[in-house]
């Protein structure tokens, strides 16, 4: 439920910024070419997405609810084990439950990118190359971001 405008302020007033989405695919995929954060293949235990079968789509159907943040981490909650998925830079939640801000502002194009899917998106939609883009006013239950750092000097 955050706009482009109030994640880039949020970032900014702790003295960071959006990634990129050039910094933000190599944080989820690596260097070795794979589709999703994890790996090649994608199973309802790796990420939140729509139809994935997690605890959280009980009361909501197949569009489901925002799981925690680490979820997939291989633990078990009601009966249900996720699958450790984190990225090759051990990043969680890279892929579903949320899309991400991106901090690309190109000139003459009003509209921001989004990266990483959500608990709305198919799980095909779940793949590191994948991208939207809406207005950076619009903001949803399944719109988040994380922040960016530069590396500090020596």
């Amino acid at each position: 439920m955050v706009s482009w405008f109030g994640a880039q302020a949020y970032c900014e007033y702790y003295g960071g910024r959006l990634p990129t989405s050039l910094e933000w695919e190599k944080a989820a995929r690596g260097i070795d070419g794979r589709a999703y954060p994890w790996g090649n293949e994608i199973q309802g235990e790796n990420a939140n997405y729509y139809g994935s079968h997690d605890p959280f789509e009980e009361n909501y159907g197949k569009s489901g609810d925002t799981t925690p943040v680490g979820f997939y981490s291989g633990i078990t909650f009601r009966n249900y084990t996720t699958l450790d998925s984190p990225s090759p830079y051990g990043l969680y939640d890279m892929a579903g439950n949320v899309e991400q801000w991106m901090g690309d502002v190109y000139a003459n194009q009003h509209y921001r990118y989004l990266r990483g899917g959500s608990k709305l998106s198919y799980g095909f939609d779940l793949r590191v190359w994948s991208s939207n883009n809406v207005r950076p006013d619009y903001y949803s239950p399944s719109i988040g971001f994380r922040c960016a750092r530069d590396p500090l000097e020596p």
